[in-house]
């Protein structure tokens, strides 16, 4: 992937040239206009403009359903969104938002989308957080990687790694590992933390091995979309272009739902069981199950 270099707090803007500038004429700028980095000269013909999180639609259908059309190979990254779309700049997200109609209506139509900037890397590599919803309860995150094409505002060897609803395994952010490789994160609930002794099994498996080992604490660990704890589950490259998940990770900075009593002895139960690095990786996991089983019983006392 190359090195990469962590962007925070700006807005990507891709710069539409001409031929003879070749591949990587691009740049980032904040959205106070003060340049954050550049990566390659862009001559007075370039015109910087937005990414638009509408053409990464096609990317996101395919990532949540089985019937939609196979995604393009590559897409381009500007004027996507429908004219009767609404387009703002928030932070260093970009948010589109699409009604047509009302519910119950035959032409009823409701999306709404977001993308920021991630990682960039010095040789045109992008990973780009984005988020997906269509006017119900679930927003559906993803973490796209690709490469910026030599014209224009396009991307390419685009890979595509889908993330749940929010706290149920939404992707959590980005950032760079030790070796400069591409680390996701994923939320996890409480209700997460407590199944995680039982993560190879079926989740119906899981739910009666849950009741069984756990008791009353298994029905009382919060579990919704809005029910975020204090530790993740993280991945790492798995050396094909993919993730993989290498283990939970507490963070001591994060802002959990919840601080009730269960949750705070199941987020140091993560804690308590990390290694070195601070991860519970397939090393720690034996250590993770017991201390789990103590906060069920302090729950059943």
């Amino acid at each position: 992937m190359g090195r990469l270099v962590a962007i925070g707090g700006v807005l990507i803007v891709v710069a539409v040239v001409g031929l003879f500038l070749g591949f990587g004429a691009y740049f980032v700028e904040d959205t106070e206009g003060a340049l954050a980095e550049k990566v390659a000269p862009a001559s007075d013909e370039a015109k910087a403009v937005a990414i638009d999180p509408a053409c990464l639609w096609p990317l996101l259908d395919v990532s949540v359903s089985p019937d939609a059309p196979e995604a393009p190979a590559r897409i381009s990254l500007v004027d996507c969104s429908p004219e009767d779309a609404e387009t703002e700049i928030d932070g260093d997200w970009i948010r589109v938002s699409l009604q047509r109609g009302e519910p119950g209506d035959a032409d009823f139509d409701r999306r709404y989308s977001g993308v920021r900037l991630a990682l960039m890397s010095d040789d045109g590599r992008l990973a780009l957080e984005a988020y997906d919803n269509w006017g119900g309860s679930g927003v559906f995150g993803s973490l796209i990687t690709g490469r910026l094409r030599s014209q224009g505002g396009g991307l390419s060897d685009i890979k595509v790694h889908a993330f749940g609803d929010r706290c149920n395994g939404g992707l959590g952010g980005t950032r760079l590992g030790a070796d400069s490789d591409l680390i996701a994160s994923a939320n996890m609930t409480p209700w997460d933390i407590m199944i995680e002794p039982f993560a190879d099994l079926p989740f119906d498996a899981q739910w009666e091995a849950g009741k069984a080992r756990f008791g009353e604490a298994f029905g009382q660990a919060s579990s919704c979309a809005i029910c975020c704890s204090a530790v993740t589950r993280e991945y790492g490259p798995d050396g094909q272009g993919g993730l993989i998940a290498v283990g939970l990770r507490y963070d001591p900075g994060a802002a959990p739902s919840s601080e009730d009593a269960l949750t705070v002895c199941l987020e140091d139960a993560v804690r308590q069981a990390a290694g070195a690095d601070g991860l519970v990786e397939a090393g720690e996991q034996a250590a993770l199950g017991p201390l789990i089983d103590v906060c069920a019983q302090e729950m059943s006392n």
